[in-house]
């Protein structure tokens, strides 16, 4: 196997993906028992989805984002539910529907991954004729499987929520404590800031992260947030004279910080409070002890703004999910998508492409009078993505992984014949499977959804005969169809070079992000690690050359921008390799921590936000910079002298300003 093509992410809380299997297994007996016909398949998926969406690692809002899935997936099967059985207006609601779910992509992976499940419950709903009893029935067993999953969560969150949940309260209050300290000038010798709370702060949100797992800067500041106001509250102890006034502030910021580690329900109203007593007070400081208390101002109102359900100024308005801000989350993700609806966009021209596919499907699914075509429209959704860097390499994995799945599920149906109730257990183990094999692989995920999918299937159709040879042949009818939308409708050229130039540039920063990072950390085998980096990286490079050499270049902008990118890429690697060729034998382990963790954070800031569909990859300048000068003066302070460490700022000085250089660049499209 390639070095770096698979990278394997942390397994899910066990505990948490037994308890949402039991909430899909209640819903499959009452729907097997009770449901009307053909409801099943509907209401299981259902409740699937909304326990993987419970299942993923979001510090925020997650009761509130599976009671949206759970709304989105209960229309989907209701819409289903009514015009299943009239086959025009079928295909007409699931074209539109495919459509509207594929413009999600505008707002990111997750969001985009559960439009294309919504649209697989409704163009898996069997051509049976509905009643007002049967509609109704099949939808509020839809709804009550999400609503259970949200029960459960609440009451039972996931091992590592709480984990985080318990790491954050510890830190908070330990730095309450050490403003306190710092105000009744008790601090002594050690460190001002108590790094050991920090630390397993940090551990908790990341130790199950991989080697080039990127984090979205919201995800990022639950544990980035109390680093920086410890580093605060460092430079505060260092003043050589301290003002009644700022001892008085500093009081104040402990309350403050206490009351934003308080759990309780009163603990809102107290941070309010607090925070409101720490801006009278730190009014009255002034001179140049008021710089310092400024900066920790801005901190703690983003602690207190995280603690109250608002998001700190920076993050996007389209994922603010708490109840206050709803409304306006849902209309900013709507202005989102309306601001994709432009012919060069690729998530727009994916919409097209899934839609015009779908409809096909549907068509043939609901008019050439086959009993497994139903499977044409469903590969569609699970093959199709608007990946311009990787269409057909991973369109065709994703098509192998799906023949994976169905060979094996549809033989284990033809060998066995089983009933509902063991088609029901063997769906649960399915979907089960898929919950382990996620984040170890495209293709292998793809294999456990559509066994599961085939089974869930089986459920809502017990008449319909087992067979191999049918299911296969519309798979790979569908896995063509996709290829064919690709062709008939491929991505902008300039498009395509800027997902390629993206894709190139990530996989240099995550180059750099793990040559950086060996200087301070032990890594399992060094030389493999970097060796599999730099690999992604050249073959990153190859791709977009051949995408340059492919177009014509008649632009003089796209031509000066070419040679710029070039030139600031091959800066970026040139340091890299001095800083592995210079790497020492033993990493900076037992330096001070602080340098350890300006490393850490300069590598976060390095990575950027994750790619999406809308945009390939992008850094905060801003972030970036500042964490650049954090580096530079830990390593002033507490870094180690020998010259590792000087030349690591130096490099990173050179990757910071060649990084920033491209990221502020124009990008290919706008020479349009």
């Amino acid at each position: 196997m390639i070095k770096g093509l698979v990278q394997r992410s942390a397994m899910p809380d066990p505990a948490a993906v037994l308890r949402s299997l039991a909430c899909v297994a209640a819903v499959a007996v009452v729907a097997v028992q009770w449901g009307p016909q053909g409801s099943a398949t509907a209401v299981v998926g259902a409740a699937a989805v909304a326990g993987a969406t419970a299942l993923q690692d979001s510090p925020r809002g997650r009761v509130t984002v599976v009671l949206l899935v759970t709304a989105v997936a209960g229309l989907a099967v209701l819409l289903g539910a009514l015009t299943s059985g009239f086959s025009p207006l079928f295909v007409a609601v699931a074209t539109l529907w495919c459509f509207g779910a594929s413009m999600l992509w505008a707002l990111g992976a997750n969001p985009g991954l559960i439009g294309a499940a919504s649209a697989a419950l409704l163009v898996s709903a069997p051509p049976v004729t509905p009643t007002p009893t049967s509609v109704v029935v099949t939808w509020l067993l839809a709804v009550a499987g999400g609503l259970l999953q949200v029960w459960v969560i609440s009451l039972w969150p996931p091992l590592r929520w709480r984990n985080q949940r318990k790491a954050l309260v510890a830190a908070y209050r330990s730095l309450a404590a050490d403003a306190r300290k710092i105000s009744d000038g008790t601090v002594g010798g050690g460190p001002a800031a108590d790094p050991e709370p920090l630390a397993a702060l940090r551990t908790a949100f990341t130790a199950a992260d991989g080697p080039s797992r990127r984090r979205p800067a919201t995800y990022r500041g639950w544990y980035a947030l109390p680093e920086r106001i410890a580093d605060t509250l460092t430079d505060v102890a260092r003043l050589p004279a301290r003002s009644d006034a700022l001892a008085l502030a500093l009081a104040e910021a402990a309350d403050t910080l206490a009351a934003v580690a308080d759990t309780s329900r009163t603990g809102r109203v107290g941070a309010d409070v607090a925070i409101g007593r720490f801006d009278s007070v730190a009014a009255t400081v002034d001179g140049s002890e008021s710089v310092v208390v400024q900066k920790l101002s801005t901190q703690l109102h983003e602690a207190v703004a995280m603690r109250l359900g608002d998001f700190v100024p920076s993050t996007p308005d389209a994922v603010r999910l708490r109840r206050p801000e709803l409304r306006t989350s849902v209309r900013s993700a709507v202005d989102v998508m309306r601001s994709h609806l432009d012919r060069h966009s690729p998530v727009l021209r994916h919409a097209v492409r899934l839609a015009a596919a779908v409809a096909v499907g549907c068509v043939v699914d609901r008019y050439a009078e086959g009993a497994y075509g139903f499977w044409i429209p469903l590969t569609v959704l699970m093959v199709l993505r608007p990946e311009t860097a990787h269409t057909y390499t991973r369109c065709v994995g994703r098509v192998a992984g799906t023949l994976v799945g169905i060979v094996t599920a549809s033989a284990v149906l033809v060998i066995l014949n089983p009933g509902v109730a063991v088609s029901a257990v063997l769906a649960l183990a399915a979907v089960g499977v898929a919950c382990v094999l996620s984040g170890i692989g495209f293709i292998a995920m793809a294999a456990a959804v559509t066994a599961a999918a085939v089974f869930l299937v089986d459920i809502g159709r017990p008449d319909m005969p087992p067979a191999v040879a049918d299911p296969v042949l519309a798979v790979l009818f569908g896995g063509a169809l996709a290829l064919i939308a690709h062709v008939v409708l491929p991505d902008d050229a300039l498009t395509r070079l800027s997902q390629r130039a993206g894709e190139l540039l990530r996989t240099e920063i995550d180059y750099a992000a793990t040559v950086i990072k060996a200087y301070v950390h032990e890594l399992d085998d060094p030389a493999e690690t970097m060796t599999s980096a730099w690999q992604r990286a050249f073959r990153a490079r190859a791709a977009f050359e051949a995408t340059t050499g492919a177009m014509r270049m008649e632009s003089r902008e796209l031509r000066h921008w070419l040679r710029s990118y070039r030139t600031a890429l091959n800066a970026v690697t040139s340091s890299c390799t001095t800083l592995e060729d210079q790497l020492p034998a033993q990493p900076a382990v037992t330096a001070n921590r602080e340098f350890v963790l300006a490393v850490d954070e300069y590598v976060e800031a390095l990575r950027g936000d994750p790619p999406t569909a809308a945009s390939p990859w992008r850094v905060d300048c801003a972030e970036l910079a500042a964490a650049e000068a954090r580096l530079r003066e830990a390593v002033r302070r507490h870094g180690p002298e020998e010259g590792p460490a000087r030349l690591l700022v130096a490099e990173v000085d050179t990757i910071t300003r060649h990084v920033s250089a491209i990221s502020v660049s124009p990008s290919p499209t706008s020479v349009r």
